[in-house]
Order: C-alpha cells, then structure tokens, then sequence
C-alpha cells in the first residue's frame, strides 16, 4: 500500500495564517479608532486584544513545536507586544 503525502500546507497551517492576519487586521482597527473611545471602552477593546494575542502565542509556540514552523513566531511575537503598546496608550495618555 502506499502512503499519502501532502505537498504543500495542511489546512490548519492555512488557517492559522489567516488567524496571524486577522489579528493585524484586528490591531490596525483598534489603533484607528482608539482615540475616539471612552477610558472604560479603551480599556475592554484594548484588554480584548491582548487576551487573543495570549491565546495566539500559546497557539504558535504549540505549533512551532510540533511542526518546524519556526517562522510564525516573528509576527505573531511582534504583534503581541503592539498589542501591550496600546493597552499602555490607553492606560497613559487616555
């Protein structure tokens, strides 16, 4: 019998990337209409963001792990520490 080999990505490697791609999406959102929020509604969006961020790097360390996709780790790292820079805006400057 022989054996099934995938070329190319397996859909949770696709889906995930879309989750890496969202979560920009999600944070250019926030960064252009964060100045016209109240404190308490800054602060729970901004709160919000940083939660999925979390859950993104937990994913992505799992992933990484598992499989050698090392690479992901970049922008999902540099998008969470975006992330803690506007929950500081919002607690600074707001």
């Amino acid at each position: 019998m022989s054996q099934f080999q995938r070329h190319g990505p397996d859909r949770l490697q696709k889906y995930f990337l879309y989750l890496i791609v969202g979560d920009w999406l999600l944070l250019g959102g926030v960064a252009l209409v964060l100045d016209s929020l109240t404190f308490v509604y800054g602060c729970i969006i901004a709160l919000l963001v940083v939660a999925y961020n979390i859950l993104l790097i937990k994913l992505c360390f799992f992933r990484a792990r598992r499989a050698s996709d090392g690479y992901l780790l970049y922008p999902v790292v540099f998008a969470a520490l975006l992330s803690f820079a506007i929950l500081g805006y919002v607690f600074l400057f707001q």
